[in-house]
């Protein structure tokens, strides 16, 4: 499937301020775990803002969660270490929204949506402006590095090392070691969309409407007087302080998107069936009767109870 994913920090606080030190590790470690899941994750756009971040890919393989669960843990940990803290960093559940593929627009729009982010939140004024992780600069399967950051979880300095309760349990052999790669690699994958054109056109085209976004913007905040923020403030922010902006609770979180009316009927009808399948399977299971079969796409029930799960999605009525 392909996926739009939307990941917030805890109480929406600035978790994610990208400071030097942070930015180096959500770039590594983004691109580290991409790296493990090469082939099974495709990662198509991304960008971090200061209390969330956006991912637009494809799940290959159904590892999605896998994935996340991943990425997420090991940005927490680290976030941790730079500051000498524990708790959550991240919140527990991230938004998925399912994306429809017959034409690829609606890729296309999440896509210019993602990189446009920060200027849209009135912190700069031109995404190139934006120095957090993003995929803005990045070309279609161009190879690009990023390296393990001495700080944190890799710092050379741990202070557990010279305890002698660290001695006695052995933790202290594995300071300074880690299983992650030293420098880590990624491509970004080319989305499946407007084939007629060349990997450089579809770039060209994407940050084509992300300038085109920049300078309506641009012209608005001339005629309201406002002003954006500025990068020197967005990184002066503390990672405990949070938006001013009150929440909308209980609001509509979207779980698929289409690229047209008929497209989004469609994605309601899959899913609608779906969740009426799995529950009626679940239920069944529950009852005693082991040999249900699951709907495609059924996940935890498969990773906790290895349940049998159907090899393809059912067709819908027309």
């Amino acid at each position: 499937m392909t996926f739009f994913v939307s990941v917030r920090a805890v109480n929406r606080s600035y978790r994610f301020v990208p400071t030097k030190q942070v930015r180096e590790s959500l770039d590594y470690a983004l691109k580290a775990t991409a790296q493990k899941f090469e082939g099974r994750i495709a990662l198509y756009e991304y960008q971090f803002l200061s209390n969330h971040y956006h991912l637009l890919g494809a799940d290959l393989e159904g590892c999605l969660p896998d994935f996340m669960r991943e990425l997420n843990a090991l940005f927490s940990r680290q976030l941790n270490s730079l500051r000498g803290i524990r708790g959550s960093n991240i919140e527990k559940d991230y938004n998925l929204v399912i994306v429809d593929m017959v034409t690829g627009e609606r890729a296309f729009e999440h896509a210019v949506y993602i990189l446009a982010n920060a200027v849209r939140a009135n912190l700069v004024e031109r995404t190139s402006q934006w120095l957090a992780p993003s995929s803005y600069a990045l070309e279609y399967g161009e190879v690009v590095t990023a390296q393990q950051p001495k700080c944190g979880l890799w710092s050379d300095k741990v202070a557990h090392a010279e305890r002698k309760a660290s001695r006695r349990s052995k933790r202290a052999r594995y300071v300074g070691k880690s299983k992650l790669p030293e420098v880590a690699q990624f491509k970004l994958v080319r989305p499946p969309i407007r084939p007629e054109l060349s990997d450089a056109e579809l770039r060209a085209a994407i940050r084509a409407e992300v300038t085109k976004i920049e300078n309506e913007l641009i012209a608005q905040r001339r005629r309201t007087g406002r002003r954006v923020m500025g990068w020197k403030r967005v990184v002066a922010m503390h990672y405990l302080d949070i938006p001013n902006e009150k929440e909308e609770y209980f609001g509509v979180r979207p779980t698929f998107s289409g690229d047209d009316e008929v497209a989004r009927q469609k994605a309601r009808a899959r899913r609608k069936r779906f969740l009426a399948d799995y529950y009626a399977a679940r239920d069944r299971f529950f009852a005693g009767i082991r040999d249900v079969v699951f709907p495609f796409g059924t996940w935890l029930m498969k990773r906790i109870f290895k349940v049998n799960c159907a090899t393809c999605r059912p067709a819908l009525a027309t």
